[in-house]
């Protein structure tokens, strides 16, 4: 039952809440005013149901004269006959007269309209975070109620009795001459808002009162002579003023202003549009073929969009679609994506063809039939390279939607312009049969384009599936009080501990510490090496050589291309546990990167070592933070890929000149929200726990190796100290103060810095080597040079990994060394003077640094998921390597080569 009432929201509603939000989000952006946003929200939702409103009016009038006609002989039958020979007299009534009693429900479908858009705003407003606080005119906090009269205590909101009294001055003008029964339901409508709405959020008021506003101008303006006329030139005088206030006054981002002219124009010329498309020549004649066309074309648009372009990004990585938060499988998020788009191409563009029949079947036979063209040119002509994208769907490098898009525009714009003419020239020449035939077998296809990706998901998630481990229940971590140790350090014998922080970016560490000084004091005795490159910006081929060294960097490993990969990265990640176990180190490993190529850790490999331990922590730790910090409003992982899924696919299906538009910088049109990411809170709450997570009183050398995926994270913190908080009031004034990345590094080292607290006061801070360091940086700007030097729009953060080492009993300052370095240097760094001449126990090869003295081959390649590499060796290509020497921040030092 709970999955029929989802799966008919999804299709009905979120549709709707989809263009709310949209609507929301960019006037949010042009007016920065929450309550101006409510009251753009009402005026487009209003402007899009007159014509709803308009065929509801008709089908009511309708009804109100076929009564009114009948009204005195059906009177009469129920005066002359009773019991079955009254029904039978009514029924053949009501058959002369071409009427059915099931017709009286036409006198309801104004109200019918209202209900899905009613529970779209409740749904989306009533929880909305913007409103909290925002005042509107007398109004101090639109997220809770008015509270405008105050008195003994008590208080009265005011605006829901506004909204009521503004419902029945509109009833009353609008019923001025319809029978009893008509009115008495208006006023029972009205009393149910009341009730319904008094103590909801004023914002949700607001949004009601200003809908029977326009309610009320339109049932004024349709008493008077020529309404649609009058009603049109209303709404063009108060576009047009809204366009130039926005292009002259507003002093707005330019594009978004533009992008709001254009919105509101192109709803006040849609019926002019619609009559264009009208004069392609599609006759009404045509009513069942163009109907026809249309359903085929709506259910082609909804498979592309809810099923083509979901496969093809998961299949990419099913991992990283799997298990997350309550959606365990994938398919969770294919379903949504499926059923969203049902409703958006098929569910509510039908009903508006079954209303409006021969009116608007010819036109969105048209509008359909193009949509899905120039969807498959853009989709599969003009796919676009964008960089790498999160399972939230957003890229890494964004520049890269700009990137060419003069060039790419014309082409594209050019194609559509083809494909368009064509497409005229065929409806002219009447072939709508063979159209019909040429669509059919296009809606096949496309419907099995996705039967490939759905096995392949299916085959890697049942992998998944079968080696993930059994989670404990919320309830079952909730009840835990007490945080069992798991980590443990020794007071008289050597530690040594090796961070790697995924994604954590060596340019933001000097910002950081010069903006919070006392990081300075809490990493006492540190040497930063910012000349320090990384071998691949992904995390497969990142990782190895950190624990591996450079028998382990992407080149070395294709030089073996006897041995499966798997086995090979295996190997790295178990070389130093072997080497420091074999010393008479314990040694702890948390979270192995690809152990055993799962995407979930498998920590099996490690099992017959002596005196290693595996274990995963990444989400072990979430529900007792949570419980711990209070901290119940969080933003699930599952419910942002809902999000983004479908704005994705539309971004796909759009042309590349408005692609950076339908990004919005990630956003994808939707209202921003202050809720933590559970996906955050997974290896934050491991950071914010370390001190609990570890013991000081071992007899044993230590080793620890850690891995934590906070920095891999997009979000922003509490400024000083770059806590989690609920909602973040402070993001500080720093140049790097917008950027969610800075903040999760600066979250990272603000926690590492309490937990260096820690080891000093429990004595083992100067026994202990410790080692930070990254697999790959990321392609932002964290001002590492004065030029814009990049490497094909990569920049060189990117391969600019973090490298912090503290030697044991080292002293003062954060230091710099400029030596150029490379990630594989780890494993020297982490033997130096505990085992001499260190050897590979997998190779038997002695462990050097001195590879990179003359420069190190780094790879370009994108292709972050293991199994889509070779089995044996990585699937670079031979333009995909860039060799870099000495100083990385000369440009003169990296080229891309041919190997």
């Amino acid at each position: 039952m709970i999955f029929i009432f989802n799966t008919l929201y999804t299709i009905i509603i979120a549709p709707l809440v989809q263009i709310i939000d949209f609507v929301f989000a960019l006037s949010q952006r042009v007016f920065a005013n929450p309550s101006i946003s409510v009251l753009a929200v009402s005026a487009a939702t209003s402007l899009l149901c007159l014509p709803l409103y308009a065929i509801a009016e008709h089908y009511q009038q309708i009804e109100r004269d076929t009564q009114k006609k009948l009204k005195n002989k059906i009177r009469k039958i129920k005066s002359a006959f009773k019991s079955d020979e009254q029904y039978m007299m009514l029924q053949a009534y009501y058959r002369q007269n071409h009427y059915h009693p099931m017709y009286a429900l036409r006198s309801t479908f104004g109200l019918l309209i209202q209900i899905p858009f009613f529970i779209a705003a409740y749904s989306y407003l009533s929880h909305l975070e913007i409103l909290n606080g925002a005042r509107f005119l007398a109004i101090a906090d639109l997220g809770a109620g008015d509270a405008l009269i105050q008195f003994a205590g008590m208080h009265i909101n005011l605006l829901p009795i506004l909204m009521t009294a503004i419902n029945v001055i509109a009833a009353v003008i609008y019923t001025r001459d319809f029978p009893l029964r008509d009115k008495i339901q208006l006023f029972g409508i009205a009393a149910v808002f009341l009730v319904l709405l008094y103590n909801a959020p004023a914002g949700l008021v607001l949004y009601w009162t200003a809908n029977n506003v326009f309610s009320l101008v339109k049932h004024v303006l349709y008493k008077i002579k020529n309404p649609k006329k009058t009603i049109w030139i209303l709404a063009s005088a108060i576009v047009f003023l809204i366009d130039l206030y926005v292009l002259f006054i507003h002093t707005g981002e330019l594009h978004l202003r533009i992008l709001t002219i254009c919105a509101a124009t192109f709803i006040l010329l849609l019926p002019i549009i619609i009559n264009k498309i009208r004069a392609v020549g599609v006759k009404p004649y045509d009513a069942n073929n163009c109907l026809q066309l249309f359903f085929i074309n709506a259910a082609a648009l909804t498979f592309l969009a809810g099923l083509v372009i979901p496969c093809i990004v998961i299949a990419s990585s099913p991992q990283e679609f799997s298990f997350i938060d309550s959606a365990e499988s994938p398919f969770t998020f294919i379903a949504y994506a499926f059923f969203i788009s049902f409703g958006s191409f098929f569910f509510w563009p039908s009903c508006i063809a079954l209303l409006f029949k021969k009116k608007i079947e010819p036109v969105l036979a048209v509008l359909f039939s193009l949509l899905l063209l120039y969807s498959i040119i853009n989709l599969f002509v003009f796919p676009g390279n964008y960089g790498t994208i999160s399972n939230t769907f957003q890229f890494d490098t964004p520049a890269l939607l700009k990137s060419g898009i003069v060039f790419t525009t014309v082409l594209n714009l050019f194609s559509i312009i083809l494909v368009t003419i064509g497409f005229i020239i065929l409806i002219r020449k009447n072939y709508l049969q063979k159209l019909i035939a040429i669509f059919s077998i296009t809606l096949v296809v496309i419907a099995g384009l996705s039967v490939p990706y759905i096995v392949s998901i299916q085959k890697e998630y049942l992998k998944l599936a079968i080696q993930k481990p059994k989670k404990q229940s919320n309830d079952d971590q909730k009840n835990i009080s007490n945080i069992n140790p798991v980590f443990s350090l020794s007071k008289t014998n050597k530690n040594v501990i090796i961070i790697m922080a995924d994604r954590a970016i060596n340019g933001f560490v000097k910002p950081v510490f010069d903006e919070y000084p006392l990081l300075y004091t809490q990493f006492d005795g540190f040497t930063l090496f910012p000349n320090t490159v990384s071998f691949s910006a992904h995390t497969v081929m990142g990782v190895p050589p950190i624990w591996g060294g450079y028998e382990y960097t992407p080149i070395a490993m294709n030089e073996r291309g006897n041995i499966p990969l798997k086995e090979k990265h295996n190997e790295a990640l178990l070389m130093l546990p072997i080497l420091f176990s074999n010393e008479g180190f314990h040694v702890t490993v948390t979270d192995p990167s690809w152990a055993n190529y799962s995407w979930v850790p498998d920590t099996t490999i490690y099992k017959d070592l002596k005196n290693v331990n595996a274990i995963n922590t990444l989400g072990h730790y979430k529900n007792i933070w949570l419980s711990k910090n209070n901290f119940s409003e969080t933003n699930l992982a599952d419910s942002q890929i809902k999000e983004n899924i479908f704005w994705f696919s539309l971004f796909k299906m759009s042309p590349p000149a408005i692609r950076s538009l339908i990004y919005n910088e990630g956003s994808y049109w939707k209202t921003p929200h202050n809720k933590a990411d559970e996906l955050v809170i997974d290896s934050y709450s491991v950071l914010d726990f370390l001190s609990e997570l570890t013991t000081y009183n071992a007899d044993y050398a230590s080793a620890l190796f850690i891995t934590n995926e906070l920095t891999h994270e997009n979000i922003f913190f509490q400024y000083p100290d770059y806590i989690l908080v609920k909602k973040v009031t402070n993001k500080g004034k720093g140049a790097f103060a917008e950027s969610t990345t800075y903040h999760t590094n600066a979250a990272f080292y603000h926690r590492l810095g309490e937990y260096l607290d820690e080891l000093k006061k429990n004595n083992v801070y100067d026994n202990t080597r410790i080692i930070i360091v990254s697999d790959h940086g990321s392609n932002v700007d964290a001002g590492i040079s004065g030029d814009d030097f990049t490497i094909r729009n990569k920049r060189r953060e990117r391969y600019n990994p973090v490298l912090l080492v503290k030697d044991f009993n080292a002293h003062g300052q954060l230091s710099t060394e400029m030596s150029f370095m490379t990630n594989a240097d780890v494993p020297m760094l982490a033997t130096k003077d505990i085992i001499e001449n260190p050897v590979n126990p997998a190779t038997g090869k002695i462990l050097l640094s001195d590879q990179k003295q003359k420069g190190v081959f780094i790879t370009n390649n994108d292709l972050f998921i293991a199994h889509r590499h070779n089995k044996n060796t990585f699937k670079i290509n031979d333009d995909e390597w860039i060799f870099v020497h000495d100083n990385i921040f000369d440009p003169a030092n990296w080229t891309e080569v041919q190997h």
